[in-house]
């Protein structure tokens, strides 16, 4: 989906719910923003841009930080505005994690929907790949590749039979993938909760908002949306944290074995490397693959 102009929502809406590692109840409220404003979070009166360079953590979770106010767990809402297309935004919250909800971005698209869409009278720009981007960490690795389609890949390599050495690839005007991905729900093992919460972590996790896996089986009643939802999750947890760079990247994007870290490193590269330029949409439309331009949701 190519959108030719700058987004926003039409009206405030409020999301209620509880912080996955923090286990408190937090409320969230959206707000209109003006053309080139950009996306914002607003706590203790302090706005935090939501902009790599102020990405501060990446433990189970990506956080903001901007003098000394924090903002935890914002990669599913970045991944929601991502799949909507809203470029400006503001976001305010009143403690210091966003809402975990289901576990997924599904609840934020919703209520992102609900608020409705307005367009603004600004073109919107693209972060365009111009050159090969590599960065590893050990035996994980992130790839980018210049290329006329938009493409998101993540390969997960588990030692299991239930997530395996799955793949799962996220084309923005596929719109199988689409659905696919926005209500792919977060994860992890039974055995790791017990670590989570020795390290303060997980105070809200339940079965209510993630997945659990213990020995190769699924623990939540109603088991998995997809056969492979762990690794498209990653996929939604990719899209949200590449965000951070502030425009939607065109070109294929490769993620083995990657995670928050991984995502965030990549976005630095590809601010520092010279890799990509910005262009606006007039610019590029004809060079996308399939692109055409969309006004609403």
């Amino acid at each position: 989906m190519i959108c030719q102009f700058q987004r926003t929502i039409k009206k405030p809406v409020v999301i209620e719910g509880v912080g996955l590692h923090t286990g408190k109840k937090v409320k969230v409220k959206l707000y209109p923003a003006k053309k080139n404003e950009g996306i914002n979070f607003i706590r203790k009166n302090t706005l935090i841009p939501a902009k790599i360079e102020f990405a501060h953590s990446f433990e189970y979770s990506t956080s903001l930080m901007k003098s000394g106010v924090v903002i935890r767990t914002v990669e599913h809402l970045m991944a929601a505005l991502y799949f909507t297309a809203i470029d400006n935004i503001y976001i305010e919250v009143d403690e210091e994690e966003l809402p975990i909800l289901d576990g997924s971005s599904k609840e934020f698209v919703d209520a992102i929907k609900s608020a409705g869409i307005q367009t603004l009278n600004e073109e919107k720009f693209y972060a365009v790949l111009e050159n090969p981007v590599y960065i590893n960490q050990g035996d994980k690795y992130m790839e980018g590749r210049p290329s006329n389609i938009i493409k998101f890949t993540y390969k997960a390599d588990y030692n299991n039979t239930i997530i395996g050495k799955r793949s799962f690839t996220y084309m923005p005007n596929d719109k199988e993938s689409y659905k696919g991905l926005f209500s792919a729900r977060t994860y992890c093992f039974l055995e790791e909760v017990e670590y989570l919460k020795n390290m303060g972590l997980a105070k809200g996790g339940s079965l209510k908002n993630a997945i659990v896996f213990h020995n190769n089986t699924v623990l939540n009643q109603e088991g998995l949306r997809f056969e492979d939802e762990p690794v498209r999750h990653k996929v939604l947890d990719l899209v949200g944290d590449l965000y951070l760079l502030g425009y939607p990247i065109i070109g294929e994007i490769y993620s083995f074995k990657g995670g928050h870290r991984l995502n965030a490193e990549f976005v630095k590269a590809l601010l520092h490397t010279d890799s990509i330029s910005i262009k606006p949409a007039s610019e590029i439309k004809e060079f996308v693959e399939g692109a055409t331009f969309v006004k609403v949701v």
